[in-house]
This record gives C-alpha cells, sequence and structure tokens, in this order.
C-alpha cells in the first residue's frame, strides 16, 4: 500500500511531468513566457524541497527554509555538480528508480550519479534539441555513433542519448562504433550514397583519424557530424581547430556542418552551437554565436565566490536551471566557466582553477585506453 508521503509525492509527478513535456513540445516556435516558466520552476522547486532531503538539509544551510522564500527562478539554490558525488540526488525512494548514469571517474575519483525514476522527460528534450540543431532538413539519417554500445555502458548518459537518437532518427546502417572500425563505414556510407552524422566525443574523432594517416572519403552532400566533450583526455590532448581541420580534410565535412554539443551527466540539456542550421539557412542572422540555451532551462553566469550574476561578455562559473531535472537537481553550478553572448547563448571558456578533470573525451580516453 503506498504511504501518504509517497502518494503526495506522485501526485505532484503526476502534475509536474506533463507541463515540463508540454513546455519541450512547445520548442523554440511557441516557448514558455518568461511568467509561465518561473512559476513551473518554482513548482519544481517546491516538489524538490519537499521530496529531497538531501536538497532540503543544502538549502537551509543557504538559508531557505521554504519555497516561499524563493522569489524567483534566479533565487533558486544551485546545487554544485560535484555534490552527485555524495548523498542520493533524488526526489523519489531507491526502489523507485529506473536508471543512473554516472559521470566519467578515473581510479584516483570517484563519479557523480544521476538518478533518474522515468526517462520521459531526459529522452524527449534529447529529441527535441537534436532535431533543431543536428537534422532540421531531414526526418532520419544513417548514424555513425564512436562509442561503446549501450550494453556495454549502461551508465553512460552520452552512450544512452545515442540510444535516442538511433530510435529516434537513425537509418538502416545506424551503428556503435570503435576508433578502428570508422573506416568501413564510412566506406560503407561512400558506396551507398548515404550521408551520414558522425557523432562523438573529441578524443573519439582524435583516435579514428590518427595524424598521419592519410585516407580521406568524400562522404555524400547532407553529411555532418557532432563533436562533444573537451579536448583534454588522460593520456592524450588535440587542439580543436586542428581536429575541425582534420575532419574537414579526412571525411569532408566542412566545418560549418561541424556542430558542437556541450552537456553533463548531471544534466538533462544538450546545448549545441547554430552552425548547421545557419548554414542550411543561409542565414547569418540565425542566432548568435555560442552554445544556444533551449526554452526549458536557463543559464546564468556568476561570480564563483559569491553568486553575484555577471553581465553579457564577463567569464564566470556557468549556472544551469534544468526543468528536465524535475527527479534531482533543477539548478546546478559547474566548475566550467562561460560567458553570455547573448539573451539566449553563451560560450565556454575553460574550467575553473583546480577543477577536476572530466567530461565524454575523458570518457572516450578511458575507454580507449
Amino acid at each position: 500500500m503506498t504511504s501518504d508521503p509517497e502518494a503526495a509525492r506522485l501526485r505532484e509527478v503526476a502534475r509536474l511531468d506533463p507541463e515540463i513535456l508540454e513546455a519541450i513540445g512547445r520548442g523554440w516556435d511557441d516557448p514558455l513566457q518568461e511568467r509561465e516558466f518561473d512559476r513551473l520552476a518554482r513548482d519544481v522547486f517546491a516538489h524538490q524541497l519537499r521530496f529531497n532531503p538531501v536538497y532540503r538539509q543544502f538549502c537551509l544551510f543557504q538559508g531557505v527554509a521554504a519555497a516561499a522564500d524563493v522569489g524567483s527562478w534566479r533565487e533558486i539554490p544551485a546545487v554544485p555538480t560535484g555534490a552527485f558525488k555524495v548523498g542520493r540526488w533524488a526526489t523519489f525512494p531507491e526502489e523507485q528508480e529506473r536508471v543512473a548514469f554516472r559521470t566519467s571517474g578515473t581510479s584516483t575519483s570517484t563519479p557523480g550519479v544521476h538518478r533518474f525514476d522515468s526517462l520521459a522527460l531526459y529522452n524527449a528534450a534529447i529529441v527535441s534539441s537534436a532535431r533543431r540543431w543536428l537534422i532540421p532538413d531531414r526526418e532520419r539519417i544513417r548514424c555513425l555513433f564512436l562509442s561503446p554500445d549501450p550494453r556495454s555502458a549502461p551508465d553512460s548518459s552520452l552512450v544512452h542519448m545515442f540510444a535516442v537518437f538511433r530510435e529516434a532518427f537513425g537509418e538502416p546502417g545506424t551503428a556503435f562504433l570503435a576508433a578502428e572500425a570508422l573506416p568501413a563505414a564510412l566506406d560503407r556510407a561512400a558506396a551507398d550514397g548515404e550521408p551520414v552524422l558522425i557523432a562523438g566525443a573529441a578524443l573519439a574523432f582524435h583516435h579514428a583519424l590518427p595524424i598521419g594517416d592519410d585516407r580521406s572519403w568524400t562522404l555524400p552532400a547532407g553529411s555532418r557530424a557532432m563533436v562533444t566533450g573537451g579536448f583534454k583526455g588522460v593520456r592524450v590532448a588535440t587542439d580543436p581547430d586542428e581536429l575541425g581541420a582534420r575532419i574537414a580534410a579526412r571525411i569532408g565535412i566542412p566545418r560549418e556542418r561541424q556542430v558542437a554539443e556541450y552537456g553533463m551527466t548531471e544534466l538533462s540539456i544538450q546545448y549545441y552551437d547554430p552552425s548547421l542550421r545557419r548554414a542550411l539557412a543561409g542565414d547569418e542572422t540565425v542566432e548568435s554565436r555560442g552554445f544556444v540555451v533551449p526554452p526549458w532551462a536557463r543559464v546564468r553566469i556568476v561570480e564563483p565566490l559569491d553568486g553575484r550574476e555577471l553581465p553579457e561578455g564577463e567569464t564566470g562559473a556557468i549556472v544551469h536551471l534544468d526543468l528536465a531535472n524535475r527527479g534531482s537537481a533543477l539548478v546546478l553550478q559547474t566548475s566550467d566557466l562561460g560567458a553570455k553572448t547573448g539573451a539566449w547563448t553563451f560560450e565556454l571558456r575553460g574550467r575553473e582553477p583546480g577543477a577536476e578533470a572530466r567530461g565524454c573525451s575523458l570518457a572516450a580516453d578511458l575507454w580507449l585506453g
């Protein structure tokens, strides 16, 4: 029999999730107005304050004892991403946990854990952003993922994202590939005349297209690449400009069709740069430079020590608000540094000094090692 607190939690989930799904489904063409967004964000915050005891204790330390203490979404206490390494950041009981994604960790570091009772919000966010920024011109495309398959890496959020891509818009021939298997897959794509989306961490591309190898391909028109993660791993590093030039020269995918993606295990958002959409539209006014913030999210750039919000162009810590993080922590502060470049865009400017190495490229370097 369901306890009264659990029944209350389930009632709130049944009310909140459809609202969040609607916000994601409306996308960029009909986004929530700021007043609607603020109300929904504070409703999710109130839910997490009630049902996430670890977060409630955290908020008490910040001087926030009740949802009424927060006057707008900007005042919701932000959880450091490192906190996902300790405690259980979840609004639901353990028996309701469906999946747990883990951050890239080494033998000397503890991974953070992002727990989910449902993947409905997460998957909807993945598909909505990918369709806008990766395949705005197609219903489906052959995907070549430079990563392990989902069975080999069930706790990787990156691999899960690729699995969602496969189901949502993957054509026949879509495959998860080891680095050394990419040439044969490119041969097949070229022979079939089928455009491809090649997606992976930066260091996975580095390994798949080694320096000194002079093989090259002319892929069918409409091919594109998605590059994610940083450019430094445990053993190797690569320069982003050099890697972009290598992808263009070796695979024939020009820089404007190489889409940068930024995300992290602790978030349900993926941010993309608008390069491909701009190229397809032939219009330089389509979004400004940097990563584009989805309408169901917000980004603030703050002074790391005091949390003061910084104006456009100034470098600070990145704070994310992600409505799809309903079951964990709505607002996260990272060790990534960035700056706003427009009302809905921001750019990365490195990491805080002394911040731990992490990310998709670190994971790729470990997989490939």
